[in-house]
């Protein structure tokens, strides 16, 4: 390595072997990246997790004030560590970032901080990564950077020129922000379901989406409905699955019911697809136009491996293959992609059942047994 790495101070840098080429290297503490450290540090194996923030949970913090995660606490915890709140508590953002940090510091997990990746590449059977801090070499690399990382905003005629303030979800913040004036929420997501509700108690809101909506309450006969997910296997069954299949098709449901109900008070106007602007107004599908001064792009995010210089790994439009978070490139591994082996796998409720999965293909393939997990029963995966 040319430079030795930035720790928190919720590790101990004296249990990272200061080695030059590295047994596994993680990129991304997020939930998926931190609990595969997890697994691979009750395994025994040495490893570094980067982190392009400056502290983790940090991407939880930058996300707008008001989030609040549709899991309730129970079903919000990484492995080995349930989430400090009660079962019927539904996090906010800073309840996750403090979370996450908690956890790191808890099995003082290895980190480096501010070591955003710039490029990935293999030569010779060896990783190469390059980030804004430094380089490494490694035998392994686990990619967690998860799926939100590109901002998605569509285009329509007149869009460039138009003077309405437009905000992608991943930039906007709270209410605050926003000019005096009509609002159009674009995207019929869990986050542009909050803004919408949100921005309604200051603002004339209107929602404007391509598909209709689909609620779903957050309880059912006083339970969560991520435990009858659960307890009916619903949100871990396998992503080639009948179920899964089912569930892709539908789409991910608006989960609450706020929106519906300012949707069927009137107070909310729903809109179909934008056609065009022209100035302050936008023109829809439908024929009607209206006036905005402000336009959140709640329309999510696009996968962006565009740092990872390993032709093989993509197919010829240009996504990542693999198998359960498996790559076709020896010791390449992915975790918290959508879908990629459950419904669960993007939540994180899913991230230390994917982990583990991941954690113990990787131990195979390094020679190592698969009883050095201890406490995990087989159907766990």
């Amino acid at each position: 390595m040319s430079s030795k790495p930035s720790f928190g101070n919720h590790v101990n840098p004296h249990r990272m072997a200061d080695h030059d080429l590295l047994h596994t290297l993680i990129i991304g503490a997020g939930q998926a990246g931190l609990s595969a450290c997890y697994h691979l540090k009750q395994a025994g194996v040495p490893f570094l997790i980067l982190e392009s923030n400056q502290a983790i949970g940090n991407n939880w913090r930058q996300r707008y004030d008001s989030l609040v995660l549709f899991t309730p606490a129970r079903y919000s915890s990484l492995p080995g560590y349930p989430f400090p709140a009660p079962d019927g508590y539904y996090p906010t953002k800073e309840d996750v970032a403090r979370y996450l940090s908690a956890y790191a510091s808890r099995y003082e997990l290895p980190v480096a901080l501010g070591q955003a990746v710039t490029h990935l590449r293999q030569r010779e059977g060896v990783f190469h990564v390059t980030t804004t801090a430094g380089q490494y070499r490694a035998r392994r690399v686990v990619v967690a950077t998860g799926p939100f990382t590109k901002p998605l905003v569509p285009s329509y005629p007149g869009q460039q020129q138009s003077p309405i303030l437009q905000l992608h979800s991943s930039e906007y913040k709270s209410p605050d922000q926003l000019p005096e004036g009509p609002v159009l929420v674009v995207g019929g997501g869990n986050s542009g379901a909050q803004i919408a509700v949100e921005l309604s108690g200051r603002f004339p809101v209107s929602v404007s989406v391509r598909k209709p909506l689909r609620f779903k309450s957050l309880e059912v006969l006083g339970r969560s409905i991520f435990f009858w997910g659960t307890a009916l296997g619903i949100l871990h069954a396998r992503s080639d699955s009948f179920v899964a299949r089912r569930l892709r098709a539908q789409g991910d449901p608006v989960y609450g019911r706020e929106l519906e109900r300012l949707l069927k008070a009137k107070r909310v106007p729903l809109l179909p697809e934008i056609k065009s602007f022209s100035g302050h107004r936008i023109a829809f599908a439908d024929g009607q136009a209206f006036p905005f001064q402000t336009l959140i792009w709640a329309t999510g995010f696009a996968e962006d491996f565009s740092w990872i210089g390993i032709p093989e790994l993509f197919d010829q439009k240009g996504r990542i293959r693999h198998q359960e978070g498996v790559s076709p490139v020896a010791g390449l591994y992915f975790l918290g992609l959508p879908w990629q082996r459950a419904r669960s796998s993007a939540l994180l409720m899913g991230a230390g059942r994917d982990a583990l999965f991941i954690a113990k293909h990787l131990l195979n393939s390094s020679g190592h047994a698969e009883d050095r997990f201890e406490g995990q029963p087989a159907n766990h995966l």
